[in-house]
């Protein structure tokens, strides 16, 4: 019997590599050596992202901002900026692809030069490929047997667009804002036809000079937004899912001394990076053999992984927090600046595990008045229940700590709390290996006995047992209608042969 395969061809874009890589960026202060550097935030905006053969570069810009005190004791701020570039070498990159790129700042250092001050931020990026991709597959052909089912395969697109937000609101009388930081949490996500619709939160916190003063004061203001972000290949229903980046934020004050208030107007440009998430069930050879002859199936794994759903958590976390310095009942508790937070999770039966860590700069008077800060750290850990997990599973997370505050219960020790919330989204995955192609080998002796009688192994299906025998599954099943898959492997399966009579 001659066998000749038939082919056929599912074209989509898939999610390749994830790689994490680090540069560390300056940037220096010239005649800054006399003054003590009492914060200092950071913040890393992309530039653009190209993806070449063997690597990714992208670039951008990182702006400090610094709350200084002078030799004198005055208390002053400042903001600066530095360019850089950066290469990740990935050996699966290739120009057809692209890439993803999401900027965080992992760690701020300070150091003396002479009379200068350099600040240092390691700036973390992380990358997510997509690939066009090509599955070809074994569809049926003359002389071949497949055992065909539903492969779930995945498509990935991605989107990015901005957002601008205005927000007005109302404080309490102050003087010069010294340092703002911002924070973006998503806690939704959804697919739509033509886009993908995104809202959240800003944390929006401001430190500032008390007017008349060098003493210094902290608020913060929840800012929510909302944007449609336009994706054709969306459609309603598609999983989805989000980040937000603080792009660009532009903070203006007008002060009423008759009021003794301050009205704070803030203008932020957003940018949303979204992936919209589309499963298709296509039907493929999971198994094939060549009838009459020995075969050699070629097989390629198919692999999904797709948001299953979302929720919403929160959480107040409290308790003894490390410290980098050391304060005692003289000092005098002023500010919390630079508030956030870094969360991880872990998916169990039942629960989502979630542990990291809160982390604030506390501004202060020493006990003769010097102004002076400490960065301190609070650790957390606790399980967030949901039906819908599985273990297996995996977990992304937007995370978002507010409210953060500190006191001095007892000496030498900050008691600190805060609020967390956090936007779980959970992902299931299937694997299944597809027959990509098949060779025809040597002939298989065929048997001109009148029937056969086989023994099966325990848990046979009705495909095994066709393969072992080299039959057509219809074939099986029309000689032994009466058994039952999964078999026991006390079964007795007969094949009859028709016999050709000759007179």
């Amino acid at each position: 019997m001659s066998v000749s395969g038939k082919y056929e061809k599912y074209t989509c874009c898939t999610g390749g590599d994830k790689i994490k890589t680090q540069s560390i960026v300056e940037c220096r202060l010239n005649d800054w050596s006399e003054k003590k550097i009492l914060a200092v935030g950071a913040k890393a905006v992309l530039g653009g992202a190209e993806v070449l053969s063997g690597e990714i570069r992208y670039g951008g810009k990182l702006y400090f901002t610094i709350v200084a005190a002078e030799e004198d004791g005055a208390i002053i701020g400042a903001e600066r900026g530095a360019e850089f570039s950066h290469k990740a070498p990935c050996e699966s990159a290739a120009p057809a692809q692209t890439a993803d790129v999401v900027l965080r700042v992992e760690k701020t250092e300070i150091r003396r030069d002479g009379r200068a001050v350099v600040l240092s931020a390691i700036v973390s990026a992380e990358i997510e490929l997509f690939v066009p991709a090509e599955i070809d597959y074994l569809s049926g052909g003359e002389g071949i047997v497949c055992d065909f089912a539903p492969v779930r395969v995945l498509q990935v697109f991605t989107a990015r667009g901005e957002a601008e937000i205005e927000e007005e609101f109302d404080t309490d009388y102050v003087g010069d804002v010294l340092m703002h930081s911002e924070c973006a949490f998503v806690n939704r996500a959804v697919s739509v036809a033509g886009g993908v619709e995104v809202s959240g939160e800003i944390n929006l916190g401001i430190l500032a000079k008390k007017e008349g003063e060098n003493d210094v004061v902290s608020f913060e203001r929840l800012i929510p937004f909302r944007a449609e972000i336009p994706c054709d290949e969306a459609v309603t229903g598609a999983g989805a899912t989000a980040v937000v980046e603080v792009r660009s934020v532009n903070i203006s004050a007008s002060c009423d001394e008759d009021k003794n208030r301050c009205r704070v107007f803030a203008e932020f440009v957003l940018e949303v990076h979204a992936k919209v998430y589309r499963g298709e069930n296509v039907v493929m050879p999971k198994d094939a053999f060549c009838l009459g002859c020995k075969s050699a199936p070629e097989k390629r794994e198919i692999e999904s992984r797709e948001p299953t759903c979302s929720f919403s958590a929160s959480e107040r976390v409290s308790g003894t927090a490390a410290m980098s310095g050391q304060i005692d009942f003289s000092c005098s508790l002023q500010a919390v600046a630079l508030t956030g937070c870094e969360v991880a999770v872990g998916v169990g039966d039942g629960e989502v595990n979630v542990e990291g860590v809160v982390f604030a700069t506390v501004l202060y008077k020493e006990g003769g008045g010097a102004p002076a800060s400490c960065q301190i750290s609070l650790p957390f850990a606790f399980p967030v229940k949901s039906d819908r997990a599985r273990r297996g599973d995996t977990a992304e997370v937007s995370a978002l700590v507010c409210g953060v505050s500190a006191r001095q219960k007892k000496e030498g020790e900050l008691e600190a709390d805060g609020a967390l919330k956090l936007y779980i989204t959970l992902f299931s995955g299937e694997k299944h290996s597809v027959v990509t192609r098949i060779e025809a080998g040597d002939p298989i002796a065929e048997n001109d006995s009148a029937f056969s009688v086989y023994i099966p192994a325990a848990g046979d299906g009705l495909w095994d047992v066709a393969k072992k025998l080299r039959k057509t599954p219809e074939e099986v099943q029309r000689c032994n209608a009466d058994l039952e898959y999964p078999l026991t492997g006390k079964e007795r399966i007969v094949i009859y042969r028709k016999k050709q009579v000759k007179f």
